[in-house]
């Protein structure tokens, strides 16, 4: 069984235009044939009536009969015949068309004007529909006169008619079809609208779909909004906890390395550094679940981001430092260029990456952004020493400093690699033409807008 609804209505009205199309042939075939036997029988009779007219008996010799209109009762095995019997003698008068084959009538009693009906068999084996009645008045009404006409007759307007109501069936079959398309559609456009709202909701314009549905989708809408909602505070209540369980922890850090201080004093080198490299861990550690606590992650929890503006503030900032104010920065991104997601996911992401970057490089930092065919693609690079290959994967292990000379915590590739990871993308050390290290990240263009 398919899942697709669209699969579904084509199914539903394809059987549905079939079932209908052949219950309507069966049943206009049906009254098409009651019709055509009835009047088929009506002529029959009128038939009869005019042999009974015509019929002029002879003294000393057979009857003359006058010959019917319908030429069909003069062509051989027609399917159109009549036949005139005698009961006195027996004898029996056909027409040409029955050759010299004789209806083998009923012998039951039959009154003056009375009409009787009989199927027989015809000449050729096929049934046929028989009208017999008696003529004469008095001691003459010994004549028996019956009309008969072969079902093949009655079968060949019926196939007649069928083969010229074909194309009005295929007309009407067309137009249902068109109808159940129309129905599918219609029926299918609030799904489309909710895949609309839904997609403005995750793209940050649309903070609900309440509102956004047709009334028969209201309480999906308002159940989604709840669930979203709490998702929302979720979030933020696992945040805040985080935020607390850090800064909570921060103070029992500050006495363990005072701990240290006062044991080195003491001459205890080694038990000091020992302590002092716990806690390093300890805080290195704090600080990586603190800044990934404060991930907002996808972009339904947040908005549209222009990079252009938001990285010429980072690098105009890391240039005014003591460390950045010897490097040139450039900033390559489209003004156009926006990304989908929290404004501050994004800042501590180009932040992370670029105050890495100007650590090590000599004297150019550069940050590039283009939209391509998968995405979002944003490149920074520097002209510094690089990461050989085989030590780019422990570059984006948590804690890991490559060069314990240069400060820092060693959390910024790790930090912005999970931020990155939030949003679905790849972060990918290379190397850079500028002669150091490439960081390339690239976010799937349900999350990016250009």
């Amino acid at each position: 069984m398919t899942h697709s609804l669209r699969a579904r209505f084509a199914w539903a009205g394809l059987a549905l235009t079939a079932l209908v199309m052949l219950a309507m042939g069966i049943v206009l075939q049906g009254l098409f044939e009651r019709h055509v036997e009835r009047e088929a029988e009506a002529q029959l009779e009128a038939d009869l009536r005019y042999l009974a007219r015509g019929l002029l008996p002879a003294e000393g010799g057979p009857p003359r009969v006058l010959a019917l209109p319908d030429p069909r009762f003069q062509e051989p095995y027609s399917g159109l015949y009549w036949q005139l019997r005698d009961d006195r003698t027996g004898e029996v008068w056909r027409s040409p068309s029955l050759g010299g084959f004789t209806l083998a009538l009923e012998p039951d009693v039959l009154r003056p004007g009375e009409l009787h009906r009989h199927i027989l068999i015809g000449p050729e084996g096929g049934k046929m529909i028989v009208l017999e009645r008696r003529i004469g008045d008095g001691a003459a009404a010994h004549f028996r006169v019956a009309a008969a006409v072969d079902r093949k007759v009655l079968r060949a307007a019926n196939r007649a008619f069928l083969w010229e109501f074909l194309p009005v069936l295929a007309s009407l079959a067309v137009g249902m079809l068109l109808a159940s398309v129309v129905q599918g559609v219609i029926a299918l456009y609030p799904i489309a609208r909710a895949r609309q709202a839904l997609r403005e909701l995750r793209a940050g314009r649309r903070e609900r779909l309440a509102g956004a549905l047709p009334s028969e989708l209201e309480g999906l809408a308002t159940e989604f909004d709840a669930l979203l909602e709490a998702q929302r505070r979720s979030a933020r209540i696992a945040r805040e906890r985080a935020a607390d369980l850090a800064h909570g922890l921060r103070t029992p850090l500050a006495l363990l390395a005072a701990r240290a201080r006062d044991l080195e004093a003491r001459g205890e080198a080694e038990a000091a550094r020992d302590l002092r490299d716990l806690a390093a861990a300890m805080e290195a550690r704090l600080a990586r679940e603190l800044a990934r606590a404060q991930i907002h992650g996808p972009p339904q929890l947040g908005g549209r981001v222009a990079l252009a503006p938001l990285a010429r503030r980072i690098t105009e900032a890391l240039a005014r430092s003591p460390a950045g104010e010897r490097l040139a920065w450039e900033v390559a991104v489209p003004e156009a260029l926006a990304l989908t997601g929290d404004e501050g996911d994004v800042l501590e992401l180009l932040g992370s990456l670029l105050d890495n970057a100007g650590k090590w490089a000599a004297t150019r930092v550069r940050l590039s952004a283009a939209r391509e065919a998968d995405g979002l693609v944003l490149r920074v690079e520097d002209d510094g020493p690089g990461i050989p290959p085989q030590d780019r994967r422990a570059a984006l292990t948590r804690g890991v400093r490559l060069d314990a000379a240069v400060s820092g915590t060693g959390l910024g590739l790790a930090i912005a690699q999970d931020i990155v990871a939030a949003y679905g993308g790849t972060l990918l050390l290379e190397g850079s033409p500028l002669g150091g290290l490439g960081v390339q990240i690239r976010l799937p263009v349900s999350e990016s807008l250009g």
